[in-house]
């Protein structure tokens, strides 16, 4: 261990940007698919700054992504949370662009968007935009690290905002639990800081300090660059050189990164942690080695895979056979390019919360088990031919997202292999397998066991957690040094991976239209990919609406979860993505793979919906686990409860979690089972298939999922389709209540006619104009919270405005009354605007409009929609661009007034305080009872 800390930490030193002087090791050489048209350039500006640009004329829009090689852990002691700060503060005006919201109106008026966040050892800034736009938003960009202004004016309020920012997580348990494993880390280490900040360890900060740290640490030659775009690369080059070369080369002193934060002991330390929800989870952390270096073989994300195996002879499975655990995972976080973290998470059971004894005795049973057994080559080979498939045939991404990633690869891997190097799975490498593995011991270890009623002794500094600490270097740890042998194997074959993956000929489309069965079927010609997307919703009566069910539901789709783990763990190892849901509006299974693969899997689970089974001891594992989190729910963050409270006024069949506690508690297993038959008893089975797979293989598939669901058609009249309660002009519906928590929420929506083509382009432009100045003024400048946005939203063919504000200093009401008295500024605001920037808001909605899916998931979701939502609207983006083509200003001025004036306003109002800030006056909501109200309304 200390041997592989200490060549972590020199190859750290080999260059500030972490791998720059390292050589690429030999990768598999990389298959581009035929229509893969992306084309990229590596190089090393003059001032040492890493450049990595990909071009591509299927691209949507434009992306940029800048990372420095600086993060929390670089905090001075005396003000954390200041590498955070500033990353706040640099978006508030530059020398050239002094306007504090020039870079914010320029993005959202060119259907941009932009956000930064500080991790550990990096702090990275990205945005997106249209291609016509990209330069200038570009040049702005640059001078984020050119030339910032770092006013005076705004220090104080950005200090609020990071407070806010910090306040908006003060019951998220799992922050918390980050927060007591600062206090447990050796004190002075560099992971012992509070990363975020707040308004107290930030007290007294200056532009001076900020603009002090910037320059010891924002040098050009500890940062990386990436541009994504439709430009071509030589003029991608030439705005990275042009705009991004100016960037100052500073004498910067070498930034040592050392694994001190915990220490090797011989001793079990244990943190117990009381949390605000119904949280049980037992978590390990141990101190590893650095892992980038080793990228081509994988030994990281190997390791973590096999921890989690959720197959037969795998640790989850044993977990939860003896009824101790309901599920694991492991992954690693790689702190710096000189080491990391292992973090190994068990949901505990209330069994094995008991016995905690029990589940760190298998835990490092199974990790003695992967030490004694040989190396698992045939796992590692079926990982690294779905990796090779990925490669080839998956989606890169675009935009900020795509641009973000390549950064961060430029930035600390070699640069002439960056774009492949978290996604290529190279030759084996057994050494750093063993390496990694065998960091994993009792003295390198941090265990917390969060979960109600622990004794506690101690309170967390920055959240007031309460928590306890113990070390016991006698029989625990003992027990843990010389585990008990137990009987675990390797994974086994996987009977989901593909068993061919060569390209198929276009196909024709055929078109099931049957009582209870529709398909659509599309060929995939566009992206000439081996895969496919299968896509099925059963869909249930209208019989089935009451809470009851929904709680059933709830129960039965945690349950399936559980049931089907070993099978998802198997699919996701053959390269599929699965995705299944389950409300009353449907149950739906998305599956998307390689070959025959989705077919294979998607009939299996088909089959298994009616009949799958549990033992009792599970059930009452998933029950419990379930009702956990709808007790925990009052705890949720308060925007986000005023929008559930949103939709459970506005449409007529939802039933928020507190309405399902009371039938989720009496429920049994045979309440679940005999629930299981009826709701598939009758109704449709709508699906869609898309891709790789021949007409002929989509309908036997379609009928085979049909048949083994096994439910009666259903007319259209009797099925369960969302409906809206309907508003009347300048109605305001309005609920209010007490939360807990410190936090205030506001949440208003205001209603739009309807859903035509002219309503749903005139929404766009408008959604993105009045986006920026809400959150300039209510939280840049009068510093509400950390939550405050507005924008254009829809529910099914329902759209409306909606306007969002959390906040831990104001109350509701007068949230809404600020917030109202802007609201009513946005008319006159947008006739104000040029024809110039009236021109470049519609050219950012058309933008967006013309935007194409990336790749055969997005592409089967879109024609799912388009089939089953808008009942085969097939046009309707082109019809939405033709309406954009003829929309007027004055067009867009008098939708606006209309939606926003009282006198014709349809209302959605949320306001929800906390004891801290109740409202200056009671306010009087709609209703008494929602449910009693909603059946007196009509619906649409």
């Amino acid at each position: 261990m200390r041997l592989s800390l200490v060549l972590a930490a020199a190859l750290a030193l080999l260059s500030t940007a972490g791998f720059a002087a390292v050589p690429a090791p030999a990768l598999p050489p990389r298959v581009v698919a035929p229509t893969d048209t992306a084309q990229f350039r590596r190089f090393v500006l003059d001032n040492g700054l890493r450049v990595l640009l990909v071009s591509d004329q299927k691209f949507n829009k434009s992306g940029a992504a800048l990372v420095v090689n600086v993060g929390q852990i670089d905090d001075p002691a005396d003000r954390e949370g200041l590498a955070h700060f500033l990353e706040h503060m640099l978006f508030l005006g530059t020398e050239k662009y002094p306007n504090v919201s020039d870079f914010d109106t320029y993005l959202s008026q060119n259907g941009g968007m932009n956000n930064a966040y500080t991790a550990s050892d990096h702090t990275n800034y990205q945005f997106d935009i249209r291609h016509d736009a990209f330069a200038g938003a570009l040049d702005r960009f640059a001078q984020f690290f050119i030339a910032p202004k770092f006013s005076p004016e705004f220090t104080g309020r950005e200090i609020n905002a990071v407070h806010n920012e910090a306040m908006r997580h003060v019951q998220n348990d799992f922050r918390r639990e980050s927060g007591v494993a600062r206090e447990l880390y050796a004190p002075g280490s560099n992971e012992s800081k509070f990363s975020a900040g707040n308004k107290d360890t930030l007290a007294g900060t200056t532009p001076a300090h900020v603009r002090a740290f910037y320059e010891q640490h924002y040098t050009s030659d500890r940062m990386a660059l990436s541009l994504a775009g439709k430009a071509s690369l030589d003029e991608l080059e030439q705005l990275a050189r042009t705009l991004f070369g100016p960037i100052l080369r500073r004498a910067a002193p070498t930034v040592a990164r050392t694994p001190d934060f915990l220490p090797r002991r011989a001793a079990l330390r244990l943190a117990q942690i009381e949390p605000i929800k119904e949280v049980r989870q037992l978590k390990l952390e141990f101190a590893m080695p650095a892992t980038r270096p080793d990228f081509a073989g994988k030994p990281d994300e190997l390791l973590t895979q096999l921890i989690g195996y959720a197959g037969p002879g795998g640790l989850e499975t044993l977990l939860k056979t003896e009824g101790l655990a309901n599920g694991i995972s492991a992954g690693c976080w790689e702190r710096t390019s000189a080491y990391g973290s292992l973090i190994v998470s068990v949901s505990l059971t209330p069994a094995g919360r008991e016995n905690t004894t029990r589940v760190l005795g298998l835990i490092f049973s199974y990790l003695d088990h992967l030490r004694a057994a040989p190396f698992p080559a045939d796992y590692y080979r079926d990982r690294a031919r779905i990796a090779a498939l990925n490669e080839t045939y998956g989606d890169r991404g675009e935009g900020s997202e795509l641009a973000t990633q390549l950064a961060n690869q430029a930035l600390f891997y070699p640069l002439e292999v960056a774009e492949r190097a978290t996604a290529v799975w190279g030759a084996p490498d057994e050494a750093a397998y063993r390496r990694l593995l065998n960091v994993l011991t009792s003295d390198n270890l941090l265990v917390t066991l969060m979960a109600k009623g622990v004794p506690t002794d101690k309170t967390e500094r920055i959240y007031g957690t309460a928590y306890s600490y113990s070390e016991d270097s006698g029989a625990a740890y003992a027990a843990l040094k010389q585990p008990a042998k137990v009987a675990f194997t390797l994974p086994m074959a996987n009977r989901f991976m593909p068993t061919s993956t060569a390209l198929l000929p276009e196909r024709p489309l055929p078109l099931i239209a049957e009582a209870g069965l529709h398909l659509f079927y599309a060929g995939e010609t566009e992206f000439l990919r081996p895969q496919t997307a299968l896509i099925y919703r059963f869909v249930p009566v209208r019989a089935m609406a009451t809470a009851q069910n929904a709680a059933l539901l709830s129960l039965y789709g945690a349950c399936l979860s559980d049931a089907l783990a070993a099978d998802a763990d198997a699919a996701a190892l053959a390269g599929l993505t699965v995705a299944t849901e389950a409300t009353l509006e449907g149950v739906r299974v998305k599956v998307t793979g390689f070959g025959d693969s989705p077919v294979l899997y998607a009939t299996d689970l088909a089959a298994q919906l009616r009949t799958f089974t549990l033992t009792p001891e599970r059930f009452e594992a998933v029950k419990d686990t379930l009702l956990r989190g709808l007790r925990s729910y009052p705890e949720t963050e308060a925007y986000k409860l005023a929008q559930d409270r949103r939709d459970a006024l506005s449409r007529e069949f939802v039933f928020p979690p507190d309405e399902l506690l009371a039938p989720a508690t009496a429920a049994t297993w045979a309440d679940v089972q005999a629930f299981a038959q009826t709701f598939f008893t009758a109704g449709k089975v709508e699906v869609l298939v898309h891709g790789h797979l021949t007409p002929d293989a989509a309908v036997a598939a379609t009928r085979m999922i049909a048949g083994k669901i096994g439910a009666t058609a259903a007319p259209e009249s009797a099925l369960l389709r969302r409906r809206h309660v309907g508003l009347g002009a300048g109605e305001d519906i309005v609920d209010a209540g007490l939360i807990a928590g410190v936090n205030s929420a506001f949440v208003q929506d205001r209603l739009l006619p309807d859903d035509s083509p002219a309503t749903r382009a005139a929404a766009l432009v408008l959604g993105n104009f009045l986006g920026e100045p809400f959150f300039s003024e209510l939280r840049t400048k009068q510093q509400l919270g950390y939550i405050v946005g507005a924008n254009a939203s829809a529910s099914l063919r329902q759209r409306y405005f909606t306007f969002v504000i959390q906040a831990s200093g104001y109350a509701p009401d007068d949230l809404r009354k600020r917030a109202e008295t802007f609201i009513a500024t946005l008319p006159a605001a947008l006739a104000a605007l040029s024809d110039e920037e009236w021109k470049t808001l519609q050219a950012g909605v058309r933008s967006t409009l013309e935007e194409k899916p990336k790749n055969i998931a997005e592409k089967a979701d879109a024609f799912f929609t388009l089939a089953y939502t808008f009942d085969g609207e097939w046009d309707r983006s082109q019809a939405a661009l033709a309406a954009l083509a003829t929309l007027t200003r004055q067009d867009a001025a008098a939708l606006l007034t209309q939606t926003l004036a009282p006198e014709t306003a349809r209302r959605r109002t949320i306001l929800l305080h906390s004891k801290n800030n109740p409202p200056a006056a009671p306010i009087a909501p709609s209703f008494i009872d929602r449910n009693t109200w909603k059946a007196t309304r009509t619906y649409q």
